[in-house]
């Protein structure tokens, strides 16, 4: 799934509770989603409950956006595009060994 399509999905299925629970209320309940996933990664959890709590923060952050009217897939491409250049040069047989 790309990610625009991941942010519509949840406007689709969040987006009327989100707005009427507004930007603070919803960055809390992201906060606690990554509460969430350090308490997992300090108490040595499952992979299975890693993937959980950073799929959580994956959908509150693309509610948080749809509230804020931010569309991801576009934000995401301003600030790291300049990265694909790194990659297209980045050998990967280069030995980064200390």
């Amino acid at each position: 799934m790309e990610i625009k399509e991941f942010q519509q999905l949840m406007r689709q299925l969040y987006y009327a509770n989100d707005y009427e629970r507004g930007v603070l209320k919803t960055t809390l309940w992201l906060f606690e989603e990554i509460g969430e996933l350090a308490r997992a990664i300090v108490k040595d959890r499952s992979y299975e409950e890693l993937e959980e709590e950073l799929a959580d923060i994956i959908a509150w952050t693309a509610s948080l956006a749809n509230i804020l009217n931010v569309d991801l897939a576009t934000a995401i491409n301003k600030k790291y595009h300049s990265c694909l250049n790194l990659l297209t040069n980045f050998d990967v047989s280069d030995d980064w060994s200390v």
